[in-house]
């Protein structure tokens, strides 16, 4: 659950977008648009495997929050509000494409937010790691920086390195506690968030933080098609070697819908 990258902070209060690193812009002309929501204390760059594999055709977009990669300087903390902002300046304001949201932990949340406000501009969503509805979220039990701490060792996908360098560790459990505000503030209300697009719902059946018991419920998030897929493994399974091909697919056919 860490960031990492360049430190240069931005002056800008917006939450921005950054087209991923394996973006090639003269390999060819956008075809469809995939926007990439992290989990939380993380940046866009965590998901890069999943999305580099993805058809050249496709632009790549990841949400960049204050405290991690290239906003590593930039104190952490961002409403809502300020996301869906950022997605209707950046996304909405660029030309029209077809648009699939992916969102991991924390990012489903923003993922079907960000879903409903494009509207016909979305084709599907991909929402990962996540509860439906009114299950309770371990993750917003989190009161104290303990709490954090205990958060990120049990969750796994944080370095070694992180937890043992203090100044690290404050850093990106500063950052974490940022994104469990967020994440509370994403989740108000949630049971009544509703899509009209096919719905791609990928859990851990060993994730100590979401219990993949309830994922069938996302099925009342849309009007759509839902499709719940279970995979052996922690919080972090979309990114073991064993499923990532398998996720690949499921964002590769999730672009082709509609």
């Amino acid at each position: 659950m860490t960031g990492s990258g360049g430190s240069t902070a931005l002056t800008s209060s917006r939450v921005p977008w950054w087209p991923l690193l394996r973006l090639r812009e003269a390999v060819t002309a956008p075809r469809a648009r995939l926007l990439v929501f992290p989990h939380s204390g993380s940046g866009p760059n965590t998901l890069f495997p999943l999305v580099e594999p993805l058809p050249d055709h496709v632009e790549v977009l990841g949400l960049s929050l204050p405290g991690r990669e290239r906003r590593f300087g930039e104190p952490p903390g961002c409403r809502l509000d300020q996301v869906l902002d950022s997605v209707s300046d950046e996304v909405l304001g660029r030309d029209p494409l077809p648009t699939v949201v992916f969102g991991h932990s924390l990012g489903a949340l923003l993922a079907t937010r960000a879903a409903r406000l494009l509207g016909p501009h979305c084709r599907a969503a991909v929402v990962s790691g996540q509860a439906p509805g009114r299950t309770p979220r371990r993750a917003h039990a989190t009161a104290t920086e303990e709490d954090a701490v205990r958060l990120l060792r049990e969750g796994g996908g944080t370095p070694e390195w992180v937890l043992q360098d203090p100044d690290m560790l404050a850093h990106v459990t500063r950052v974490l506690r940022a994104d469990i505000e967020l994440g509370r503030e994403a989740a108000a209300g949630f049971e009544d968030v509703r899509l009209d697009v096919p719905l791609h719902v990928l859990g851990g059946t060993a994730d100590p933080l979401v219990p993949h018991e309830p994922l069938d419920g996302w099925a009342a998030h849309t009007t759509g098609a839902c499709q719940v897929l279970r995979f052996d493994g922690d919080h972090f399974f979309l990114l073991a070697d064993e499923h990532r091909p398998t996720v690949v697919d499921v964002l590769r056919r999730a672009l082709t819908e509609g």
